[in-house]
């Protein structure tokens, strides 16, 4: 008979040893608690530390900032810290060296008239006029002025009387071609208009035309411009704010004087002054102003009165006065006026002269414009 194995009876629970064994695990128990706790207790202090850590950036930003400032700025000297500051006194400013440019941002005022210093004089000279007497280079964007005490290149201010609205009639010559041409005159309340064109055969060949307003000098041109078959139009701007004369083509600037005016509208502010001031007429008699065209050219336009003619308008002859402007460099304007008493001093004839064919005006027939 088989006998069971051994494995088999070591199955059976012995009640005898489980007491023992119980009381040996309490103690590993109660070692493995207190482990627990002292890691949550560091693990708390831990998180704690990282805490405040990180807020330490935000509020010691000041003293990290106060810390930056110390050490760039220098640390004064005991002395200095209670003795007061002096300031620095400004160093005299320089008086400019006299130069043959006049800037063309110059207000009008400073452009008329402008101290010109001596060399080792405390005192100032006495001002000079300044005008622009020669046409600058393609390009150039300075003014070169020269500086004048009186004589053919002061500018004086007039009175003036304007004429009223009319419309005047030409026969346009220049070389071989013979045309029409007719100038309207349109002053209003608030300002003018003045517009020159010249037909040939029903075909315009040019028109001038000027805008602006009055002050005390007389017109005050804002805008001119010059437009002639087969080219491109150019215009002048009078920029009265600036006290500049600019143009659409070429960079020039001059300094806009007063009582200056474009190449049309000086036809009405002749007449304005004679019509004012009639003795100005009298043989001898100078009248000059500053004239711009459209194309960066501007210069001082002085009349001389020549004496009184008669011109042939049509069927009648009309007593007139001629005047005379010579040219003062080469490739400059000849210009030959006529202005009549009896038309408000508006010019009954005249002759631009350049290079080539001189350019002819003679009225035909004039209407009041309504």
């Amino acid at each position: 008979m088989l006998s069971t194995p051994p494995a088999t009876r070591s199955d059976a629970p012995a009640p005898a040893h489980a007491p023992q064994g119980a009381r040996l695990a309490w103690p590993t128990l109660l070692a493995l608690a207190l482990g627990v706790v002292t890691l949550h207790l560091l693990l708390w202090f831990g998180m704690a530390d990282s805490f405040a850590a990180a807020a330490a950036p935000t509020r010691m930003a000041p003293a990290v900032q106060v810390r930056t400032v110390q050490t760039a700025m220098p640390i004064p000297a005991p002395e200095a810290a209670t003795a007061p500051a002096r300031p620095t006194p400004k160093p005299a400013p320089r008086r400019p060296s006299p130069s043959p440019l006049a800037s063309p941002e110059k207000s009008t005022a400073a452009a008329i008239a402008e101290p010109a210093p001596q060399a080792g004089a405390e005192a100032a000279a006495e001002p000079v006029v300044l005008v622009a007497a020669a046409l600058p280079a393609p390009g150039q964007a300075v003014l070169t002025p020269v500086a004048a005490k009186g004589g053919a290149d002061e500018v004086p201010v007039y009175r003036t009387q304007m004429p009223p609205a009319i419309t005047l009639r030409y026969d346009m010559r220049r070389g071989s071609w013979s045309g029409t041409g007719e100038l309207q005159w349109r002053p209003t309340a608030g300002g003018y208009e003045a517009r020159l064109e010249g037909r040939l055969a029903g075909f315009r060949l040019l028109t001038w035309a000027s805008q602006g307003g009055f002050d005390a000098a007389g017109l005050a041109p804002v805008r001119y411009t010059d437009e002639r078959r087969g080219k491109d139009m150019q215009a002048a701007n009078f920029q009265r704010q600036a006290g500049k004369i600019t143009y659409s083509g070429p960079s020039t600037e001059y300094p806009l004087l007063q009582g200056t005016q474009d190449r049309l509208s000086w036809m009405i502010q002749i007449a304005a002054i004679a019509q004012a001031d009639p003795k100005r007429l009298a043989p001898g008699g100078r009248i000059s102003m500053f004239v711009s065209g459209a194309r960066g050219d501007a210069d001082v336009w002085a009349f001389r009165v020549e004496g009184n003619e008669e011109v042939s308008t049509g069927d009648t002859a009309v007593p007139a006065i001629k005047l005379l402007r010579e040219p003062r460099k080469p490739h400059d304007t000849r210009v030959e006026v006529w202005l009549a008493p009896s038309l408000h001093h508006l010019p009954v004839q005249a002759r631009l002269s350049n290079e080539g064919p001189p350019l002819e005006l003679r009225m035909l027939s004039h209407q009041a414009a309504p």
